[in-house]
């Protein structure tokens, strides 16, 4: 999620240019999930060019933010076929705290998981997948925002709230089952609930795959694009990621990521 306010700069995020478009990703092999997380930005909802960027990716199941009512009815109709497991929420009284999943694979089950220290709330899933049954876990962690709107002091304040709602939710995860943890966790790598889940053993596949590259940018003035990677997807020991990306295309702040995992055989 943007480093600005979200009312406003959602809205602007169409603005941020077409990026070059490279060749599609070829589809997963045998034996491999493509799991995607995307945060779609709410203020461009409907958008094209950020659908097709989904369907070129060829993902097996794909973790969403920020999306509303237009978002889901353009993604229905446009991937409801390829994508026949979906559900989405839209809170009230905040634009930016929807979510949604589009899955190839029945959905078991999924729990809302309230907010606690912002906005989002986060969603644990449960799908039924050629790979067993696995367990994601969504995220749209609290941006870097001060409770007096500040984001020079809030890119220091809150790096330990966004440590707590990583906490709070992963007391929800059945820990028996292989668990994906996907989402707009709005720190870097260096941050506190991303060095929370590496410590406990969760590998960050963007990272390995890809070191540091931006996931998200927005223009500030004349010639300065801010950009940084907030979206991360980590997996735990059940899996080994055999490939991941992060997809350069669509017109939202953030780029679609992903990652093909494989299970690892006891």
């Amino acid at each position: 999620m943007r480093l600005v306010v979200l009312v406003v700069l959602g809205v602007l995020g169409a603005c941020g240019g077409d990026r070059p478009r490279p060749a599609p990703p070829a589809k997963p092999a045998a034996g491999q999930l493509r799991v995607m997380s995307y945060n779609v930005n709410f203020g461009i909802a409907g958008d094209p060019p950020s659908i097709a960027a989904i369907a070129g990716a060829h993902p097996d199941i794909v973790v969403l933010q920020e999306t509303n009512e237009v978002w889901e009815a353009a993604l229905v109709e446009t991937l409801g076929a390829r994508f026949p497991h979906r559900r989405f929420r839209s809170p009230p009284g905040w634009p930016a705290s929807g979510f949604g999943i589009l899955s190839r694979f029945p959905i078991v089950a999924l729990d809302e998981l309230p907010a606690i220290a912002g906005p989002f709330i986060a969603w644990r899933i449960v799908v039924d997948t050629p790979l067993g049954r696995i367990q994601i876990l969504n995220l749209h962690l609290r941006p870097p925002m001060s409770d007096g709107g500040s984001w020079v002091v809030g890119y220091w304040s809150t790096r330990e709230v966004r440590r707590e709602e990583l906490q709070y939710h992963l007391e929800s995860l059945d820990h028996t089952l292989p668990t994906v943890i996907a989402g707009d966790f709005n720190e870097e790598s260096s941050g506190l609930a991303m060095r929370h889940l590496t410590d406990r053993g969760y590998a960050d596949a963007i990272a390995t795959y890809r070191g540091d590259a931006p996931t998200w940018s927005w223009p500030v003035s004349s010639g300065i694009t801010l950009r940084f990677q907030l979206d991360h997807l980590l997996h735990d020991a059940h899996f080994i990621a055999v490939a991941a990306d992060i997809v350069d295309a669509g017109r939202s702040d953030h780029l679609p990521i992903w990652a093909d995992l494989e299970r690892v055989v006891p």
